[in-house]
Order: structure tokens, then sequence, then C-alpha cells
């Protein structure tokens, strides 16, 4: 599903920074250098590579290599403003549903250890290939994570949770549990009750989550009065016989009762993507 919620600031061409050092540098600075003016035609010297139009639209539904980098760079200020730390500062991190990289090449410099997971094998391919300072790895759905106990000290995760059944969101829940070392901080975001309100008033909104009125309606009676998980199956590019796939709606109570099991619920951003997913802050026990 794409998120194409609007724009960044264009950065002007004469910002000059050690892009060498990318995150591991001037944080603001080195995501300023990552947003393309209308005019270019390839990216800036030190700058991430982008992927193929078709893997770029098949993960986000943008084509345009500045939109892809502009909700990258989006993505990364909102979480760095959730974070109870610097982005920078955490030592090992789990990229779950890395896609082709819209947050991970902006962890180009990362002086950690950077694992990006994802079920799909061409988005691994093309990451394992472009992108040397991530450890792509392929996962297999409703399997074990591919990684040991208690090994990373932070995880992010765009746009998976605001897709999964949930007997898929409850089963990666426990696994992202397991690999989560105590005290690490989880970033997952989700459509809550900010993304069904936009849904229902804004006819660009509905159209792009592509699900019939009525299973909306559905939804929001789920989140009102149910119990606050509505999971409507899609069938699109995305949809596979290994996994369902959909949209899914959690609700605040959802996320504290069920979430609340497994982490402490540390923060939930509303709409702080693009205005329309929230992020779930976490801290693992």
């Amino acid at each position: 599903m794409s998120e194409s919620m609007g724009g960044e600031g264009q950065r002007s061409l004469a910002v000059t920074i050690p892009v060498r050092e990318g995150i591991a540098g001037d944080f603001e600075a080195w995501l300023a250098q990552n947003l393309l003016p209308p005019d270019a035609s390839a990216p800036p010297e030190g700058i991430a590579p982008f992927p193929p139009a078709e893997l770029m639209h098949n993960t986000t539904g943008l084509t345009e290599p500045r939109d892809f980098a502009s909700h990258g760079v989006h993505f990364m200020r909102a979480l760095n403003a959730l974070s109870p730390t610097a982005l920078p500062n955490f030592r090992s991190v789990l990229d779950f549903g890395v896609g082709v990289g819209r947050v991970a090449r902006l962890f180009h410099g990362f002086r950690g250890r950077y694992v990006g997971m994802d079920v799909d094998d061409r988005h691994i391919a093309w990451v394992d290939s472009n992108l040397a300072h991530v450890q792509a790895v392929k996962t297999r759905p409703r399997r074990r994570l591919p990684a040991i106990d208690r090994s990373f000290d932070a995880v992010i995760s765009i746009s998976v949770f605001s897709h999964l059944s949930e007997a898929d969101h409850l089963f990666y829940l426990d696994e992202l549990a397991r690999v989560a070392a105590p005290g690490a901080v989880l970033f997952l975001s989700v459509h809550g009750e900010q993304a069904l309100r936009r849904a229902q008033a804004e006819e660009r909104v509905f159209a792009m989550l592509d699900i019939p009125a009525d299973a909306l309606d559905a939804a929001a009676e789920t989140l009102h009065g149910g119990r606050g998980y509505a999971f409507i199956r899609q069938n699109g590019h995305l949809t596979s016989a290994a996994y369902d796939y959909g949209i899914t709606f959690v609700s605040q109570d959802y996320v504290h009762s069920e979430w609340g099991r497994r982490f402490e619920v540390a923060a939930i951003g509303a709409g702080a993507l693009h205005d329309f997913q929230d992020v779930v802050v976490l801290r693992a026990r």
C-alpha cells in the first residue's frame, strides 16, 4: 500500500556534508542530502541507489525516486522524534518488512548492525545487491524469524502490521518479542482511528485503501464497539497463497490490551506517518 500523503521540502544543491559518514554524521544534514530536487536525474554522490520503478511500486505504490526519497526522509524524522534515543545510537536494528529499503537506504553509514527481513525474494535480492550496510535476510510466512533470541535493541516495521490478519499479527508480535533484547525499542506502524476517519471522509484515501465501503463501515463498528481489530482481505498484487494480505485497522485499546501483554506500550504517535498511519512505540521487557 502507498502512504503517498504529502511530501518534504526541497533541499538546496548548495548543501555540503561528508556524505561518506551518512547517518553517523549530522542527522538532519544527512536527511536533507537525500531529498532530491525536481530536476535530479540521478542520486547525488554518496546517496544509496534507488530500486527499479517496478519494485518501488510493488512495495510502496510509488514510482518516482524523488517521492521514494521524500517518504523515507519523512519516516526517519517521525521515528527519530518518537524515539527515546537518536536512531544512529542504536547498536543492532531489525527492519522487519524492509521492502526495497525506503527506510534502510537512509541508514547508510550506520555503525551498528542493520538487518533487513522480507518475505519477497525480489526485495531481498535487490537489497542484498545494492545496500551494502544491510544484512538482507529472507523470511518464510508464519515461520520463526531467522534470528537468535534477544539480538536487537531496535525494531522498525513500517506498513507490515497494517496489513496482517489477526493470527499473523499476533504470531509476529510474539516473534519480535523473542528477538528484541530487554529494553529494546520497537516502532511499528498501524492503521488506527485516524486512518479510519480519513478513509471515511476522504475519497482519495478510501480509493487508495482499495476496500469495499461496507467493509470499511464494518471496520468502524469493530473499532468503536467491538474487539478493536478489523482485517479486510484484498485480492491485489501483494496477495499471496502463502499468507493473508489486506487492510488492517486496530484501536488503541486493542494495542494496550494485546500488545501490552508482550511489551510496554511507551507511546502511540497518532498520524505520525503522513498524518495517516500511527506509529506504536514499544519497549521490550
